[in-house]
């Protein structure tokens, strides 16, 4: 195991869990997604992870490129492995921005539906929808996310992703029950800070 992805994902963790809030995706797989698509080289040429070029120069943890469907800032980068000496990607202003768009990147690709993206039970079930909704040209994507959710124990975020909205919906419950005792009890509770006046 590597320090440098155990850092990568110590940093964006919480992050990673945010940005698919109120989403069938499992952060355990974003965030391999995320360890995949942000690696590269440096200004150094020293492969790193989050070190890629979109990352360096547009905050761009995922690769996703500017369309015509993009109206945010965009940059033009050297892509010659894409058949085209330079493409344009999206720009974002922090790291969660583009966690965050990534998500709705493929809420609003209908193939990522249609291949069961949304519908997966398992973070490995949901591996194998992006590969055949072909994320990636590569035909053993679905195996590397696999390998990396095993290898740094992903799926630890998805526990707490289950934790976080159990709390969230525990402390909701519990403020509507203190202000239903208070309501309840207003008359009692008035005599009380009365008692307590000088």
């Amino acid at each position: 195991m590597s320090k440098e992805v155990e850092d990568f994902i110590k940093r964006n963790a919480a992050d990673v869990i945010r940005s698919v809030q109120k989403t069938s995706l499992f952060p355990s797989v974003k965030m391999a997604q995320m360890i995949i698509e942000s690696s590269g080289k440096d200004e150094h040429g020293k492969f790193g992870i989050g070190k890629g070029l979109a990352v360096r120069k547009a905050k761009n943890y995922f690769g996703i490129k500017a369309d015509r469907r993009w109206k945010g800032k965009k940059v033009a980068l050297s892509t010659p492995r894409d058949g085209k000496p330079v493409s344009y990607f999206r720009v974002y202003p922090t790291a969660l921005d583009s966690m965050k768009d990534h998500t709705i990147f493929l809420l609003a690709n209908a193939r990522y539906k249609a291949n069961g993206v949304f519908t997966s039970k398992t973070p490995e079930m949901q591996t194998e929808a992006l590969q055949r909704a072909g994320y990636s040209e590569s035909p053993n994507y679905s195996k590397a996310l696999r390998g990396l959710i095993s290898a740094y124990g992903l799926k630890e975020l998805d526990k707490k992703q289950a934790h976080d909205d159990f709390t969230i919906w525990y402390v909701l419950g519990s403020a509507v029950v203190l202000t239903a005792t208070a309501f309840a009890f207003k008359k009692e509770i008035k005599e009380i800070l009365k008692l307590k006046k000088p």
